[in-house]
């Protein structure tokens, strides 16, 4: 749909909200960083607007135990637009971390703006 919200997306804005679109969608997966002609892209300043137009909140994957006591991941809260520029600044936060638990990696999720835009242009690819 030419009019949709995801035509005017560039592919790494592309990338970035189909990583916060899904659920665990890490940043470290979402994109290589390169541009569609193989250029490096500045992820920092391309998250921001993003953040920017109401479409992505940033966070760090916390820990989190299950009522059995299975330890596992989930959301923080928002990390504030202010904060944003030096958390992305630590190229750390881009790559596969260490830690196979994903704790203190950081990911976007949609907001109900993106979400509520793909529903009044008829995307269900959420």
């Amino acid at each position: 749909m030419a009019d949709s919200p995801w035509a005017a997306l560039t592919s790494v804005e592309r990338d970035l909200m189909v990583c916060a679109s899904e659920a665990w969608g890490i940043l470290a997966y979402a994109t290589n960083g390169k541009d569609e002609d193989g250029h490096a892209v500045d992820l920092p300043r391309i998250v921001l607007g993003l953040v920017d137009r109401g479409w992505v909140h940033v966070h760090r994957l916390e820990p989190w135990r299950a009522p059995d006591g299975q330890a596992g991941a989930t959301y923080g809260p928002p990390i504030p637009r202010a904060e944003v520029p030096e958390v992305l600044k630590d190229p750390a936060v881009w790559d596969d971390p260490d830690d196979p638990d994903w704790i203190g990696a950081v990911t976007l999720s949609a907001t109900e703006t993106w979400r509520a835009l793909n529903r009044q242009h008829g995307h269900t690819a959420e």
